[in-house]
């Protein structure tokens, strides 16, 4: 939740209404209602039901504004169950399951039947009504009720909307119209074209064919075309005109059709459309599952699977499963853009029966993408976090690919995780939830291990028994440096040097965007820091710029220092544009590509990019974590981490686990075909059990050491976390709004640990303090700990604190349950 000022707008709350008798089996949940709202009448959707009658008097429902409900019982549940996980409105959590766009217009949709052409054509109606008026309007075809009322206002000026409306209304009463009312997107509204098809005379089609030819030949061909063909043809493929005039002597039908718009999607070779055999731990896996989808019960599985395990051919297994059962499927991967391979695999196995839905696609694309799935057309959804909420019916499992990543974490309010929400929407619809990872977020290991409720299944081998990448660690300590500074190790740049030469494909992995991390003067020691954010700016060679990566102010290199003038300024610290000017400079016979948030602004970048390293277009890929997960290069035999301590030493206790994990998905990239593979390290701290584990490839190793660090310090698994964070342009006053939400939580009865002990069983507090990132977007931040053995205590003493808090305007607090930002 997001709270600024004295609090939530009052229309995030719920409204009691009277469901007036003419509308009764129209209204349910989910519907689209027009309501009186003081002197307005407002649009909102129904959320529920109740027998109990408040004391002051209900106003009717005015009207419903679509012919279906926008979503069923099951997602109002998960919606309510949102805002009370997340200390959220209900009103942010039902946005989350509405379609794609941000207004929420109806589109009125009017075509007329045969019996009201035929009616017409009788003079059935009368000449001078405007009922009349609109039916014959519609005879060319179907239209949209504004361009419908336009077409009449252009006829007769001063038609009133409502006279046209109650012309439709009286006329689909005589059935001589039908009305369809679908909710819109302004920006994403359903494209569509008018196709034609064969209507059914009263004749032999032969004898209709000769009338026809003998008068009007062109009108003959178009029957010939349309006769021949399998389905409906798109009118504008045909004669518009023979078509106009078949259609008024009633022999073929013009409708409207919803045009899908396609997603970009780089095709990928080798993606192959047979499933492939389970190897024997695969099909134990697989079988467990199966059995719980047959049973439609609620069954929870953590796949381990080492790098190249076969953990994707399983969920195709799963998948395929569920449709055989005519259930549906949710696929959720934490950057969709950034696995072409998987999406590509999906695509070649279960083809037209596959959506897409996430962020990189246009607006358009992903209403249409999701209306595919809210009609049936689409059984499986795959995308990023918010596929989760894809409004698919009589689901039979939910596959969660690397779950660890803190992607499925919503960074904006209703900060939602998605696995979580993933997980109590498959209990609620009885479906199977799967998991899968090489490196599964300590909380999950920790919850499959200890659980009844999850099951723990491993696949410890590659396919085929192929080999684990070696991995050698470099200690940068005491190594001798090449002749291109401190970006690669001698062995690093032979080992590139010799995969060069025998033709093989090599990575190199910096998790750092850029050309340097800083401008420096050497005479005063000056270095560009952005004003909004506690950050300095980062040099960017192509754009020569210094950019901050938080809020994306930028400045011109200065040539000169800006604090002394002086002339002698330089560029320090390492990013990935650099590295790969530095390797293109060290190999120049190399082929080198460049892979990070730079790289990938444009549509469909992230595809091309590794499309063309997949066809052996370039020897090296240079990449930030967009290149560590998800990616198959037979041809890939050496991967090299240029500094493995990037994100070791952030002040965050999951900063050991995310370093392991980075090093085992990107260790986990070579090799993965027939020729062996290999990774090198460089490190700065090659002690660390982080780097250690990862090397050998021992999650459970790692495991058991972090976990201990972390019941030491009362982290996850053993504690529940909410993260408050007061933010304010005046650092004082913001200061002091964070002493004063600490006193408030002291008054709940939260223990305020003030450096003493606390232990897993108590809820406490810790802070305020100043957020690592202590200065964002121009706001000063300041944040507090809540720990407690149980989420929905925590929310609780949350709940209250925000009810009684009285916060400055200028101040603003925001609520993160279950954090993992913790910058």
């Amino acid at each position: 939740m997001d709270v600024r000022g004295r609090g939530e707008d009052g229309l995030g709350r719920a409204f009691t209404y009277s469901v007036p008798e003419r509308l009764a089996e129209e209204v349910q949940v989910g519907s689209y209602v027009l309501v009186p709202f003081g002197k307005q009448r407002l649009p909102g959707y129904v959320i529920g039901f109740t027998s109990e009658k408040p004391p002051a008097r209900l106003r009717d429902i005015i009207a419903t504004l679509l012919d279906k409900p926008v979503f069923g019982e099951a997602e109002a549940a998960l919606a309510e169950w949102i805002s009370r996980r997340y200390l959220c409105s209900r009103a942010d959590a039902l946005r989350l399951l509405l379609p794609p766009g941000k207004s929420q217009k109806v589109l009125r949709q009017v075509s007329p039947t045969e019996v009201g052409r035929k009616a017409y054509e009788q003079g059935l109606v009368d000449r001078a009504s405007r009922q009349k008026q609109v039916l014959g309007t519609l005879l060319d075809g179907p239209m949209e009720f504004e361009g419908l009322c336009q077409a009449i206002a252009a006829a007769e000026k001063g038609v009133k909307r409502a006279s046209v409306s109650s012309a439709l209304d009286s006329l689909e009463q005589r059935g001589y119209v039908v009305q369809v009312r679908e909710l819109q997107r302004p920006a994403a509204a359903t494209v569509h074209r008018q196709v034609a098809h064969l209507a059914e005379p009263e004749e032999p089609w032969e004898d209709v064919l000769a009338e026809v030819a003998a008068k009007a030949p062109r009108q003959a061909e178009v029957i010939e075309e349309l006769m021949a063909a399998d389905e409906a043809v798109p009118v504008a493929e045909l004669s518009r005109s023979a078509v106009s005039a078949l259609q008024k002597k009633g022999l073929v039908a013009v409708e409207e059709q919803a045009v899908r718009r396609v997603p970009y999607s780089e095709k990928w070779e080798g993606a192959g459309s047979e499933f492939l055999k389970l190897t024997p731990d695969q099909q134990r896996i697989y079988d467990d599952i199966a059995t719980a989808i047959d049973n439609d019960e609620f069954l929870e599985v953590l796949i381990h699977g080492v790098t190249g395990s076969g953990k994707t051919e399983v969920y195709l297994h799963c998948i395929s499963k569920a449709l055989r059962q005519g259930k549906s499927a949710i696929v959720l991967v934490p950057e969709i853009s950034l696995t072409p391979q998987m999406v590509g695999r999906f695509e070649a196995r279960f083809g037209e029966r596959l959506a897409l839905q996430h962020s990189a696609l246009g607006v358009g694309e992903r209403f249409d993408e999701w209306r595919r799935a809210a009609i049936g057309e689409a059984s499986i959804v795959i995308g990023a976090r918010s596929a989760v909420f894809a409004p698919l019916q009589n689901l039979g499992v939910i596959i969660v690919d690397e779950e660890y990543d803190p992607a499925y974490k919503q960074d904006s309010s209703p900060r939602y995780n998605a696995v979580e929400v993933a997980r109590h929407r498959a209990k609620a619809a009885g479906a199977v939830l799967v998991s899968g990872s090489a490196t599964p977020s300590l909380e999950c290991y920790y919850a499959a291990r200890a659980s009844e409720d999850a099951e723990l299944m491993e696949l410890p081998q590659r396919i085929d028994d192929r080999p684990m990448p070696a991995v050698k660690i470099i200690d940068l300590r005491g190594e001798v440096k090449t002749g291109t500074g401190t970006t690669f190790s001698q062995e690093l740049l032979e080992g590139l040097q010799a995969r060069l030469a025998a033709g093989e494909q090599s990575m190199l992995f910096l998790n750092r965007r850029g050309f340097s991390t800083f401008l420096i003067c050497r005479e005063c020691g000056h270095t560009p820091r952005c004003p909004d954010c506690a950050v300095s700016l980062t040099h960017h060679y192509g754009e020569q710029v210094l950019k901050c990566h938080h809020c994306d102010y930028r400045i011109t290199v200065p040539e000169k220092c800006p604090e002394c003038g002086d002339l002698d300024v330089g560029f320090l610290g390492l990013g990935t544009e650099r590295v790969a000017d530095q390797v293109q400079r060290a190999l120049s016979a190399a082929r080198v590509l460049r892979m990070d948030r730079d790289t990938t602004t444009t549509r469909g970048a992230y595809g091309k990019i590794l499309g063309k390293f997949a066809r052996g277009e370039a020897d090296i890929l240079v990449g930030t974590q967009m290149i560590a997960t998800g990616h198959d290069f037979p041809n890939l035999t050496l991967v090299g981490v240029l500094n493995a301590d990037t994100g070791l030493h952030r002040p965050d206790f999951r900063a050991a686990e995310r370093t392991f994990q980075l090093l085992t998905q990107v260790s986990g990239r070579p090799g993965r075909a027939e020729k062996p593979g290999q990774v090198l390290v460089q490190t700065y701290n090659a002690d660390h059990y982080a780097i250690r584990t990862a090397a050998t490839h021992d999650y459970v190793a790692f495991y058991a050491l972090e976990l201990e660090t972390r019941r030491r310090s009362l982290y996850p698994p053993f504690v529940e976390l909410v993260r408050l964070v007061i933010s304010c342009q005046d650092q004082q006053q913001g200061w002091a709004a964070a002493q004063n939400v600490a006193v408030a939580l002291d008054e709940e009865g939260v223990y305020h640990r003030k450096g003493g002990e606390a232990t897993a069983d108590e809820m406490h507090f810790s802070g305020p303090a100043e957020c690592a990132l202590r200065k964002l977007r121009g706001r000063y931040r300041f944040s507090l700990l809540l720990k407690g053995p149980d989420g929905e205590q925590l929310a609780s003493a949350v709940s209250r604190l925000l009810a009684k808090i009285k916060l400055p305007d200028a101040v603003a607090l925001s609520v993160d349950v279950d954090p993992l930002n913790m910058m």
